[in-house]
C-alpha cells in the first residue's frame, strides 16, 4: 500500500508511467496546477520539499536511479517556472522549461549528480529557476 501511494505521487498520479514523453506530461500537470492555484508559494514549497522524500522513495522502490517515471520533479521544476505568470508567459515557460530540462545545461546537469531525492529534484528545481529568471529578462529587454 505504501509504495502504491509513493508511486502514486511520485509519479504525477501516473503520468509517469506513460510510456512516451512522461516528463512532458508531468510539466503538464504542473502547468494545469499553476493555472488552477497561480502564485501558490505553498503549494510550490510543498511540492518540492515532498517531492525530495518522495523521489528518493520511488527511486527505492523502482530500484532505478532517477527513473523517468518519476515526474514530481518535473511539477515543482515548472511550479517555479511558472511563479508570477500567466497566460501567454506560461507557454514560453513550458517550452523553455521543457528545453532545459531535456538537454540540461552543464550547470543544471551537475546537480542532476547529488544523491537520491535531491539530486532527483535539484536539476529541475533549477531548469524552473532559470526559466523563470530568463522570462523576466527577455520581457525587461523586449517589453511585450
Amino acid at each position: 500500500m505504501k509504495k502504491n501511494l509513493i508511486l502514486l505521487f511520485a509519479s504525477g498520479f501516473g503520468l509517469g508511467l506513460i510510456p512516451k514523453a512522461p516528463g512532458t506530461f508531468g510539466t503538464l500537470l504542473g502547468l494545469i496546477l499553476a493555472v488552477i492555484f497561480p502564485n501558490n508559494i505553498y503549494l510550490l514549497v510543498g511540492i518540492g520539499v515532498i517531492g525530495v522524500w518522495l523521489s528518493h522513495e520511488a527511486e527505492k522502490v523502482l530500484e532505478e536511479h532517477d527513473s523517468p517515471k518519476i515526474v514530481i520533479d518535473e511539477v515543482a521544476g515548472f511550479l517555479i517556472a511558472a511563479y508570477n505568470w500567466h497566460g501567454f508567459y506560461l507557454i514560453m515557460a513550458f517550452i523553455l522549461f521543457r528545453i532545459l530540462d531535456v538537454f540540461k545545461p552543464d550547470p543544471i546537469r551537475q546537480l542532476q549528480k547529488l544523491p537520491g531525492g535531491i539530486g532527483i529534484m535539484a536539476d529541475d528545481l533549477a531548469a524552473g529557476l532559470l526559466t523563470n529568471l530568463a522570462i523576466r529578462l527577455a520581457t525587461r529587454i523586449f517589453p511585450f
